[in-house]
């Protein structure tokens, strides 16, 4: 692929959990980690038009069956950032906020969508 990939959430609210459980019997421990950040759930990459592109969608985010892999980002609240990382600060932003998003699909769909942001945990 053409660049790095880009979790649409906001770093200013993001936390790494990180939980240790001793394990009856042994010296081991469990490590959980997560991610948390404020936004819409989309894992996004450079396309070859320097815009962006949807990787990814995380279920049971606000963008959980509103938008689709594959879809082509053209505008978010009004405006087309210059670059991935543009793209990824402008779909930020904090819990409870709104955000615009133009996209067009390789099918040939094409439309404008309103999404809610909300913190979102990744567990990894």
């Amino acid at each position: 692929m053409l660049g790095a990939i880009v979790l649409a959430g906001a770093v200013a609210t993001s936390t790494a959990v990180i939980r240790q459980t001793a394990y009856s019997g042994c010296h081991g421990h469990r490590v959980d980690r997560a991610y948390t950040y404020s936004g819409i759930g989309v894992v996004i990459e450079r396309d070859a038009d320097e815009g962006a592109t949807v990787k990814r969608v995380l279920p049971g985010s606000p963008a959980d069956g509103r938008l689709h892999a594959g879809a082509r980002l053209l505008s978010v609240d009004g405006e087309v950032p210059a670059d991935v990382e543009g793209w990824a600060s402008a779909i930020r932003g904090a819990p409870g906020t709104t955000v615009e998003l133009e996209v067009a699909y390789p099918c040939g769909g094409h439309k404008t969508i309103e999404i809610g942001r909300d913190v979102i945990r990744m567990d990894y």
